[in-house]
């Protein structure tokens, strides 16, 4: 009852298998709309950097603009630069600094800008680009928007959550021009002509070369001084040369129709995606409101050709579990067969194999008492904690066995080994109690799970060792043939 009690508290517990990093630094991202010019994205970048600069707990701010900064840490991924980007690497004088400036800017400034959105990242041990991400998957990129769009509406109302928003952005004006095959053929135009004019005109050029400065090459493009300027009436009134009559109106040979996109569609493998991305408030589980906002859209109608996705934190989790479990899994085969090459007896050594599941009780009270998520430290404690359970059991089991070497029975070898053996399985429980005392007391996101495991696991696994392993040995050995009977003396004894 205890295991079982014990185990469903324990995967009862919110799961934040990757901790946040412990650093004096924190990440700014500013996104602006697709087609911002880098002199507004530097405005704005400017304008955040000097209110962060007036800040006594900031020490230092390394600003890009127009690009991302290097990898300065293993698991942060930088965000793909552009012209309508901006990031900052903040420095602070403390960790505890750190968080209290996130506490009291990220939802000061993140809608601050107008036409911005500011992003104040902590730093983790987490490679997820974003907490919460939903990919919808399909062909058809107008159902994506559709359905995207119902999401997030949904999104904003769940609790936890903020600054709710798609992978799309801003819809940009365009104009998409339909030729007259017709006309443009007997002016001898062709599609590929007509492109290449306009590309050279209304767009970032034509590359025709790379010159190279180092190791740096530097892109040569063709294109006019209106390449980024121009409205509908300029592009049909553009004049596209033809051979032998000179040059006639692009609305001559076209019709030129206004329209909106995307700002931004992206693929994985090859298929359209729409993301709907948010962002968590400080302290909230991710796993959880992830869980809560999949709950909310579960009765919406997923399209024809539409599939829907976890990504975000939740994705990076359940690819790394598995892993976490096959260790688990491996550290616990080797422990049973130490047990079985030291006892050379199977029933023996699946006993103590099977009493491993007595750390979970243990565990799972810690965690509740501390209120600590599961974590990868989390697992590390329960090996801790294995270890020091077989190593308690093979103490008082070793005993037991000598004893019945001596001539005593299964019920009395194993009464008064647990008598005799009390007192340094106490002490050893006490000791490595102790030892993880400094880690629970602290507040390190990454070993304090840890330090709660082994600090409430091993007192209560030790009154299962004193209790159950004894009870479990004798009625085991019991229905064994002459069990009730000495061992015979070994063999050593005989040759004397």
């Amino acid at each position: 009852v205890c295991i079982v009690v014990g185990a469903w508290l324990f995967i009862s517990r919110p799961l934040q298998l990757m901790p946040i990093a412990e650093r004096n630094q924190f990440a700014v991202e500013i996104f602006l709309p697709a087609g911002t010019s880098v002199e507004r994205t530097t405005e704005v970048a400017d304008s955040l950097e000097r209110i962060l600069s007036k800040d006594p707990r900031v020490v230092s701010i390394a600003s890009f603009h127009g690009c991302s900064s290097p990898r300065f840490q293993a698991t942060y991924a930088p965000q793909v630069g552009g012209p309508d980007f901006a990031q900052f690497i903040v420095n602070t004088k403390s960790n505890a600094a750190t968080i209290d400036v996130l506490n009291e800017y990220t939802e000061k400034y993140e809608s601050f800008f107008p036409d911005a959105f500011v992003r104040f990242k902590q730093l983790s041990y987490s490679t997820a680009s974003y907490p919460i991400q939903i990919k919808i998957k399909g062909e058809d990129p107008a159902s994506l928007q559709a359905f995207a769009d119902s999401i997030a509406d949904i999104a904003r109302h769940v609790p936890g959550l903020r600054n709710v928003r798609t992978s799309l952005g801003n819809p940009l004006a365009s104009a998409m021009v339909i030729p007259d095959k017709t006309r443009a053929e007997r002016l001898g135009l062709n599609s590929t002509l007509m492109e290449t004019s306009l590309a050279m005109r209304y767009s970032s050029g034509v590359p025709v070369a790379t010159v190279w400065e180092g190791d740096y090459g530097i892109p040569v493009t063709l294109k006019t001084n209106t390449s980024r300027l121009g409205n509908i009436s300029d592009l049909e009134n553009e004049p596209m040369p033809v051979i032998g009559l000179g040059t006639v109106p692009l609305r001559q040979i076209s019709s030129v129709v206004p329209e909106w996109h995307p700002g931004m569609l992206n693929h994985y493998n090859g298929l359209p995606t729409v993301s709907v991305m948010a962002e968590v408030q400080r302290n909230i589980n991710v796993i959880d409101r992830t869980e809560a906002l999949m709950d909310s859209i579960a009765h919406l109608t997923i399209p024809s050709g539409v599939t829907v996705e976890r990504g975000g934190e939740w994705e990076n989790t359940m690819d790394t579990l598995p892993e976490i479990l096959e260790g688990l899994a491996m550290a616990v085969a080797i422990i049973f067969f130490i047990l079985l090459f030291h006892y050379a007896q199977a029933d023996t050594s699946a006993l103590l194999l099977c009493s491993l599941l007595l750390c979970i009780p243990g565990a799972a009270f810690g965690l509740i008492v501390q209120n600590t998520a599961l974590s990868l430290t989390c697992v590390l404690g329960i090996v801790s904690l294995m270890g020091i359970l077989v190593r308690n059991a093979i103490v008082l089991l070793d005993y037991a066995e000598e004893l019945r070497n001596q001539g005593q029975t299964v019920h009395d070898a194993v009464l008064n080994a647990s008598k005799r053996r009390m007192r340094p399985i106490f002490l050893t429980s006490a000791a490595a109690t102790m030892g993880v005392l400094p880690m629970v007391t602290g507040s390190s996101a990454l070993w304090k799970p840890m330090g709660v495991v082994i600090f409430w696991g091993t007192p209560i696994t030790m009154i299962f060792i004193l209790t159950v392993i004894p009870v479990a040995y004798s009625i085991m050995k019991s229905h064994q043939k002459g069990a009730d009977k000495p061992l015979p003396e070994p063999l050593e004894t005989h040759l004397m």
